[in-house]
This record gives structure tokens, sequence and C-alpha cells, in this order.
């Protein structure tokens, strides 16, 4: 049996976008979906990717602050409850590259994860974070998350939205205290 029946991946919609700090969820989505072999569906405020373990993948297609709407929607449209839910996510207070996988908790400071407990209810969900940080110490925050990653730093995102999708798949398939034990412990 799956541990979680839908993985939010969360990101601003628009090729724009596509390489900034704040995409690194549907970096994510991408990968999952790539390794599985099927592609994305329009589904209004969403996208879909179903995967053959019987996931389905989704992709928020309004802005970040408001991934919340897409969320519930899914979830609605399925019958399925919060407790189905893994959201992945990129986290500012986390060191680049590093992740951290949560069974519940706070918002921690983030906008589209505060949007989805504010939509959902609940704080009640499973979420991946994805270090993306520090900021620079003069930074606005919002205009680090949205600003394009330096070309050097390419490599070590990549390598970070590859492990977040392995977490992602053994979160699912083994539960998410087997995938806690690999995946948050530092990077070698």
């Amino acid at each position: 049996m799956l541990s979680f029946r839908v993985i939010a991946c969360l990101g601003n919609p628009g090729n724009k976008y596509n390489l900034t700090w704040h995409n690194a969820g549907f970096w994510v989505a991408d990968i999952l979906a790539r390794e599985a072999g099927v592609s994305f569906v329009d589904a209004g405020i969403f996208k879909v990717a179903e995967l053959p373990n019987g996931t389905s993948v989704i992709k928020p297609t309004n802005f970040m602050n408001r991934s919340g709407s897409s969320v519930r929607a899914f979830l609605d449209g399925s019958a399925l409850l919060p407790s189905d839910l893994l959201v992945v996510c990129d986290d500012v207070n986390l060191d680049l590259g590093r992740l951290r996988l949560r069974a519940d908790g706070s918002d921690g400071g983030h906008n589209g994860l505060h949007d989805v407990i504010v939509k959902l209810g609940s704080e009640e969900f499973a979420r991946l974070r994805m270090g993306i940080g520090p900021a620079p110490a003069a930074a606005d925050l919002a205009d680090y998350v949205l600003c394009r990653m330096h070309p050097r730093q390419e490599e070590e995102s990549s390598l970070m939205a590859h492990r977040a999708a392995d977490c992602a798949t053994l979160a699912v398939e083994n539960g998410i205290q087997a995938a806690q034990e690999i995946y948050n412990r530092k990077p070698d």
C-alpha cells in the first residue's frame, strides 16, 4: 500500500521562473514524470501526471502564494485527505542541497506552504523541503527566491532535485520513516 497518493510540487508557472529557486518543487515533479515515462496533463488550476504506481504528481498552475487552491481542488476531486499528501517545496532556511522530510508541521515562513495549510485547514500533511539557502545577508527574500540561480549552482541544484525525487519515491513506496533515515542526513 502506498504511503502517499499525491505529491504536490510547488513552484511558479511560466518559463521565466524555470531556473529560479522558488521552482525547486517543479524540478522534482519533472524528474518524477520523466523517470516514469509519463507527461503532465493540464487540468485547469493544476497539471497532473499519473505515475505507474498509482501516485499522482501535481504542479499548481497558479503562483506559489496561491498553491493551496490547486492542492485543495485536486484532493477534493480525488476524495483524498491531507494525510494522503506529500508537498515538495524550496526552503531558504536549509543550506543548498539539504533535504528535510517531515510528517507534518508549520509553514516555516514559506508562503506556498502557508497557503496550502490555510486552504486545507490542516498542518497534517507531509512535506519535503529542499535547501536553497542561505540567502545573502543583504538580499530581499522575495527577490532571492525569484532570482535565477548562479550557473555554478546548477549542478548542485540538479543533484538535490534528483535526491528529492528519490526521497519522495521512497516515502511513497516504503513510508516516511524509511525515507527520513536516508535523506534527512547531510549529503556526502
